[in-house]
């Protein structure tokens, strides 16, 4: 994905600790892990948010859960790249 090189190289981690560079990818992750799972929980009908909270409540494993997106919610493999592209635009808009 081409973005993600993109965002890597603006928030200049070359400049950072390596313990700064672990948290500041930690906490990238998890504002993409975020945002992907909003996007995914928006494109879900009722029915298909209840069945998937009642995994998540679960612990359902992840091939599980990646089974259920892929056949219930369609537009689920561009989250991630629609939420990496916005975050791209954002750093931009700020001058990162």
């Amino acid at each position: 994905m081409s973005t993600s090189p993109n965002i890597l190289s603006a928030l200049q981690l070359e400049l950072l600790t390596p313990k700064e560079q672990e948290e500041m990818l930690l906490a990238l992750g998890d504002v993409v892990f975020r945002g992907t799972l909003v996007r995914l929980i928006e494109r879900m009908d009722e029915a298909t948010r209840t069945e998937f909270s009642a995994l998540l409540t679960d612990n359902a494993p992840p091939e599980k859960i990646e089974a259920f997106l892929k056949e219930r919610v369609p537009e689920a493999p561009g989250a991630t790249a629609e939420t990496l592209s916005d975050l791209a635009s954002d750093l931009k808009a700020i001058g990162v």
